[in-house]
């Protein structure tokens, strides 16, 4: 058997000089810095700045259980409350044998020419990579899995064209089963190396597979113990555990079809991972999914740096390529493939960035003043009145007159998952700073043009 590498190219390990938004500049806090914690305590939302980023995070495991007691009127700290428990380092396994159940291997069958040159001889060849469920029981009973899109893609297949050499004989084995499920592909983004499949509903019937629960990776800390779960070399699904060794950074590395560079947000880990990992899925203590597992390093005399797509990013991807995929369907037009970014036509940098100490959740969360660099004219950005200059603190989603998505930009890579939640006719509202006013400003996204398809 023929197994691709989990490897896109050698990540070169870049600190974030380019993000999907704009460029970073990193610089420490100056005095007349505005972030969404200073901006809330200054205005009397927030009794402090550490309070106000505890409240942004979606706690889990053990911090569900700390803040339940804390409701309760405990009064020690986190790692008090560890230690009370006897859990400082905690026993997953009940977390990893619950998300074990999510993770599938995929196997990915390819013709390929025989030789260099195109002729009518070919050759089959199989790539190897995992999955993980991420839902079930959709409007037609199916079950979505989201992978990496360079397991299902092979540069050198003769493959349709149309949909970009991916696979069209796609197995995937759940664990502890012999057999296999056909999945067919249903859509993905080669710059964000997403993609999902699908496999009819029955063929999960009596079975232990269920979908993975997901965490807020805008949540996770470094140091936070972490478990790989894929298919290295294609010999079935495998536990490797680790840490967090950076919460979100940006890292260069080849396409796909080996044709452009791609800036791609990744958590750094220092679990072991291997060819066949992709597509997998990173998950904390809990069982919880925090990335979807795609790149390591392999330069010299580098050793445990492992990559995952952060879930709040794989999500928002691959939610996207569903209800673009379901909305065709529906309207009796044919599959869209790909994902639809709704473009803002802004440029952004950070221009401020500080670390803040949460002596009660024992937490250090980092926090960046995101500001506008540039503006295109007659883009979303011009009409709805953004300035240069501008200091970008909260984002909302308005559907039907309902808010239904809400976030603090506290971190620049932030807005742009957020711009993968907006749907055509959602308003877009964004809350900025701008001198010594705030300021509300918003935009009808109710045009095909105002989206950008990553396919």
């Amino acid at each position: 058997m023929k197994h691709r590498g989990m490897i896109i190219g050698t990540a070169c390990l870049l600190a974030a000089s380019a993000a999907v938004m704009g460029g970073c500049t990193f610089t420490s806090k100056s005095e007349s810095a505005l972030t969404p914690s200073l901006v809330a305590t200054s205005e009397g939302a927030a009794a402090s700045r550490e309070e106000f980023l505890a409240e942004q995070e979606a706690p889990s495991g053990y911090r569900k259980l700390y803040e339940e007691a804390v409701a309760e009127g405990y009064e020690g700290s986190y790692l008090e409350f560890l230690q009370a428990l006897g859990a400082s380092a905690g026993d997953a396994s009940a977390g990893v044998s619950k998300a074990l159940t999510s993770v599938v291997g995929i196997e990915c069958r390819f013709e390929e020419y025989a030789s260099a040159r195109p002729s009518a001889n070919t050759q089959t060849v199989y790539a190897a990579g995992a999955g993980v469920i991420y839902s079930v029981g959709d409007a037609s009973g199916d079950a979505y899995i989201v992978t990496n899109y360079h397991v299902v893609y092979d540069l050198d297949s003769v493959g349709n064209e149309s949909i970009r050499h991916i696979s069209d004989d796609i197995s995937v084995y759940l664990y502890g089963a012999g057999e296999s499920i056909t999945a067919e592909y249903v859509g993905g983004a080669m710059a964000y190396d997403i993609a999902v499949l699908r496999v009819e509903a029955d063929a999960l019937e009596d079975t232990a597979a269920s979908e993975a629960t997901l965490a807020d990776s805008d949540s996770i800390s470094v140091g936070e113990s972490v478990y790989a779960i894929g298919n290295p070399e294609g010999e079935g699904i495998s536990v490797t555990s680790g840490v967090v060794s950076v919460d979100a950074e940006y890292i260069d590395i080849l396409s796909a079809d080996e044709r452009s560079e791609l800036s791609l947000l990744e958590i750094r880990t220092d679990a072991a991972v291997n060819h066949g990992n992709s597509g997998g899925g990173l998950f904390n203590a809990a069982g919880e999914l925090v990335g979807i597992v795609n790149a390591r390093t392999e330069e010299d005399g580098v050793d445990a740096f492992g990559y995952a797509i952060p879930i709040n990013l794989a999500r928002a991807v691959a939610q996207n390529v569903i209800d673009n995929h379901e909305a065709a369907a529906a309207a009796g037009e044919d599959p869209e493939r790909g994902a639809t970014r709704a473009s803002l036509g802004v440029t952004v940098q950070v221009t401020a960035s500080e670390s803040v100490y949460n002596e009660t959740t024992c937490k250090t969360y980092i926090e960046e003043q995101v500001t506008v660099k540039s503006i295109t004219t007659n883009s979303a950005a011009h009409k709805m009145g953004l300035n240069i200059g501008d200091v970008v603190l909260s984002a909302s989603i308005r559907s039907n007159g309902t808010t239904y998505r809400e976030v603090a930009v506290t971190r620049m890579h932030m807005l742009t998952t957020f711009m993968f939640e907006l749907r055509l006719g959602d308003t877009l509202t964004l809350t900025v700073a701008r001198g010594e006013e705030t300021k509300t400003l918003s935009y009808d996204f109710d045009a095909r043009s105002d989206f950008t398809l990553y396919a």
